[in-house]
């Protein structure tokens, strides 16, 4: 891939996208340089390299991304034979949780795609002024996953809090949230690992994909994960969102036995947390879509280690609304943030020691039409070098939630990626 300095105020770029005659399986061929990633079910996209990207910050980040992108889109010269789902020309991004962030979001053109959408496989190669050149194989680009390590890792846990440190938090928002300072309040916990062999991204890409894949999972930039949330997926005119708040622990392989299960869909706590999160999904449509539709009461979602109440909104888009800009509009839900928005913001500002970065925030990817796929970057961690990554976690708060219960949820949602680490390092 090129190393060529990156100008995205007016590049040219020739997109080729060629169908694959033969069956592929994403997670076995992730380069070890992978650029970006997403990938659920067998379906999804592997990249490699920056044709184009846009870093920006503060308030209007999503704005200024989208305003690129759409300016990129329109130049760009596009040679499509398989005309699917992330098959063309397509950008990946990963964005910021506060305006206020540090951390610079990030939406980028790879120089090359492998893709599977529906049992169809494609590469797409992309030249910056001129038209790109097709390798002999798709192989070439991306060879086979690298294996496995020989042995574990071995791995330093350092949480920024002790159980007892983490509770207390906890209660504090419990107390802030029963004074009327807010109604719900999503807390998380940082927890630094450190690796005693490098973290190897291709690695942990594919221990992701291929132990949790009913969730979407991801890489951009620094951030890296398998989340179960779908902020805003969008397909010819139709928008999904999946709204999950609401958790009980279970063991990794386990599941809530039936009684269980009834008393989880009932329980006042779980519906009061759950219902906050639908309604601050569907109560900002409005100046996005129109013809919303929630489900009428929550289903379990059963995941590793968690099972989440969860309903399903689908709605019409407006004309020239892009999945962007509902994420954007959607950004953050009460299911990540709480409820009233800016006083639970304000809550986890105070209570929280580290900014977010891109925690809890729109991770995925958009076509040149606009149409994509933006979850919430959950079930995560920064990459922060060769050997150190940084996972996040947490969970809803409201009036009735329990320090000691909310303390294991955050310590269950973390084990996904600690499970990839073991296995991916070396």
């Amino acid at each position: 891939m090129s190393d060529a300095p990156l100008h995205p105020e007016n590049p040219e770029l020739f997109v080729r996208t060629v169908r694959i005659e033969e069956p592929v399986e994403l997670a076995a061929h992730v380069p070890a340089a992978v650029s970006a990633a997403w990938m659920r079910h067998g379906r999804g996209l592997v990249a490699l390299g920056r044709a184009w990207e846009v870093r920006p910050s503060g308030a209007e980040r999503f704005a200024q991304a989208s305003t690129a992108y759409r300016e990129l889109a329109a130049r760009a010269r596009v040679d499509d034979e398989v005309r699917t789902a992330a098959s063309g020309l397509v950008a990946l991004g990963s964005f910021s949780y506060a305006d206020s962030s540090p951390r610079r979001s990030t939406l980028l053109v790879p120089e090359a795609v492998l893709g599977v959408d529906d049992g169809e496989a494609f590469l797409t190669v992309i030249g910056r002024g001129r038209e790109p050149e097709l390798p002999a194989s798709w192989r070439d680009l991306f060879p086979s996953t690298p294996p496995s390590p020989a042995r574990a890792p071995e791995l330093e846990i350092d949480p920024d809090h002790t159980p007892e440190e983490y509770q207390e938090l906890v209660r504090r928002a419990v107390a802030g949230i029963r004074e009327g300072e807010a109604q719900k309040v999503v807390l998380s916990e940082t927890t630094t690992v450190r690796s005693d062999a490098p973290v190897v991204r291709a690695r942990l890409l594919a221990a992701l994909a291929r132990a949790y894949p009913s969730t979407w999972v991801y890489l951009v930039d620094d951030v890296i994960g398998a989340s179960p949330e779908m902020l805003a997926q969008t397909e010819d005119g139709r928008l999904f969102s999946r709204v999950l708040a609401g958790t009980r622990s279970v063991a990794d392989d386990g599941e809530l036995d039936a009684e269980d299960r009834r008393a989880f869909l009932a329980d006042p706590k779980e519906r009061s947390e759950h219902d906050f999160a639908r309604d601050s999904v569907t109560g900002r449509l409005d100046t996005v879509a129109a013809e919303v539709h929630a489900s009428p009461e929550p289903f379990v979602l059963r995941l590793p280690g968690v099972e989440h109440l969860a309903s399903d909104v689908t709605a019409t888009l407006l004309p020239g609304v892009t999945s962007l800009d509902v994420a954007a509009r959607l950004h953050p839900s009460a299911a990540v943030s709480g409820t009233p928005r800016e006083a639970a913001d304000a809550v986890i500002a105070r209570l929280e020691a580290r900014d977010r970065g891109g925690y809890a925030s729109p991770v995925g990817w958009m076509d040149a039409r606009g149409d994509g796929q933006w979850a919430i970057a959950l079930r995560m961690a920064h990459l922060l070098d060769e050997r150190e990554v940084r996972l996040q976690a947490g969970g809803g708060l409201v009036a009735a939630s329990d320090p000691v219960s909310e303390h294991a949820e955050a310590l269950a949602k973390c084990r996904p990626m600690l499970r990839a680490l073991r296995g991916a390092s070396g």
